[in-house]
């Protein structure tokens, strides 16, 4: 099979390949769509999370079912899946809590395990959904996108006729822009620097920074003055962790959806006396069902963050539009025959 594999910053290859056996409790998925993460772009750039070399990249996912390990039920070949990469080994101490999307031993395609951006994958079963009927495998493959979206969204505290910040509009801030409509909030509001994207972030008033002369009094006319109730951190930026923090109510939760460089200087004084709420949200704690019945809700328009989709053949293409089309694309995805 053919399969992009990671030998270093700046280099990702397309090779040859063996196509994987599955295991007892695998199943061997032929990829139909793979598209592009933000952290695929990162670790390229980085190699944040210490991929070894030859990887095979990608994890989102899906396609159809070719073979299936001896301990697999409920699932057989020709079934249309996508898939979910974070394989909690049911083990270690955040496992035991009740955090298996937080294990210690974690395995995951893409990083320690050969990932979905190749002609075929292998993936432990528990961590698959059919794909409805209906359904493109592209929008399928937003699976787990999804899921860590709906992290975000609960983490924040999101609730019906709460105001809702989101700060970045890459394709997470969009897409949790979209999904926060779910929770039937009150005014919803998304910052960013490109008009193409901000325009994505359908029942949501979009602010540019660039042409906003003060952030924070946009933000807060946007809610007519009351401010925000959450905040979703979607954008790695120093400075907007104090955007989110001026911007809260009393009692407010900012949600940090993503790695902010440099480290910020926070206002703490304000956090105290307004008894804001901070915390973290990475992975998710098994939204698979839920993602699968939003990504199906026609309300949510969903698709739309797919703006391209190409074949395998122009990955270069795909990951030059990914990293630098940000006033043309958000979510790339690749399409195999």
């Amino acid at each position: 099979m053919k399969a992009l594999a990671f030998y270093g910053t700046r280099d990702l290859r397309m090779e040859e390949r063996a196509i994987p056996v599955p295991a007892e409790d695998e199943i061997l998925v032929r990829t139909r769509a793979a598209t592009i993460c933000t952290s695929d772009i990162n670790d390229l750039k980085y190699n944040t999370f210490g991929l070894p070399v030859s990887t095979i990249m990608g994890h989102e996912g899906s396609g159809d079912v070719v073979s299936v390990g001896s301990k697999v039920q409920n699932i057989q070949p020709g079934d249309r899946v996508t898939a979910h990469p974070v394989m909690p080994c049911g083990k270690c101490d955040s496992c035991r809590r009740g955090l298996p999307h937080l294990c210690d031993d974690m395995t995951h395609l893409g990083l320690n395990k050969g990932g979905v951006f190749a002609e075929y994958f292998c993936i432990r079963a528990d961590r698959v959904r059919k794909i409805p009927e209906g359904m493109d495998y592209a929008l399928a493959s937003l699976m787990e996108p999804v899921c860590v979206c709906l992290e975000a969204v609960e983490r924040a505290a999101v609730q019906p006729g709460g105001n809702v910040l989101i700060l970045g509009d890459g394709p997470f801030g969009i897409l949790t822009a979209k999904l926060v409509q779910s929770r039937r909030p009150g005014c919803v509001v998304v910052t960013g620097r490109h008009d193409f994207r901000l325009k994505h972030a359908t029942h949501a008033v979009g602010i540019n920074e660039k042409a906003a002369p003060d952030i924070q009094e946009a933000i807060l006319a946007a809610s007519g003055g009351e401010g925000m109730d959450s905040a979703i951190l979607c954008a790695g930026n120093a400075q907007a962790v104090n955007t989110a923090i001026q911007c809260l109510r009393a009692r407010g939760t900012l949600a940090i959806f993503s790695v902010v460089s440099p480290m910020p200087d926070i206002d703490l004084f304000r956090v105290h006396v307004k008894e804001l709420n901070l915390c973290g949200c990475c992975n998710d704690n098994d939204y698979l069902d839920q993602a699968i019945q939003l990504l199906a809700d026609p309300a949510l328009r969903l698709e739309e963050v797919i703006t391209h989709r190409l074949p395998f053949a122009e990955w270069e293409r795909a990951f030059h539009l990914a990293e630098f089309g940000k006033d043309e694309a958000l979510k790339v995805t690749l399409t195999f025959d």
